[in-house]
């Protein structure tokens, strides 16, 4: 099974995120999503990148890992990296909720990993067809 890998670091400011949609929407074209498919993904991801970003005041970069899995489909990693010593708590607001629920349904899986009350990485994966 053929497993590509694409990396990307940026940092945590607003007039990055369509630095994060223009690489996303590249590497599902890459990976052989088709348009509507890619425009989910790039939704959904930009939005966890704004999760990220707003919850993190202290982050200095978000990184992103994009695994192309064969046949199958693509599988990214969204973390806060960098992160200085004033971290502001996660706020379940009703922002963050429709994030949630945005990418929520243009996913097929998303796993929030939590450290010390902080979401420190979201998990998304999509598979082809889906």
């Amino acid at each position: 099974m053929n497993e590509d890998r694409v990396f990307l670091k940026v940092p945590a400011k607003p007039e990055y995120i369509m630095v994060i949609r223009l690489t996303t929407s590249a590497v599902a074209s890459r990976a052989g999503f088709g348009v509507d498919e890619i425009e989910d993904i790039k939704v959904a991801v930009a939005e966890a990148g704004i999760v990220i970003m707003n919850q993190h005041k202290g982050t200095g970069n978000i990184d992103l890992s994009f695994k192309i899995i064969g046949d199958e489909g693509i599988r990214i990693h969204i973390c806060a990296s960098d992160v200085k010593e004033k971290i502001e708590p996660f706020i379940d607001n009703e922002q963050t909720e429709l994030s949630f629920y945005i990418m929520e349904s243009f996913m097929d899986g998303i796993e929030k990993k939590e450290e010390n009350g902080y979401i420190r990485e979201l998990i998304m994966y999509k598979k082809f067809g889906g």
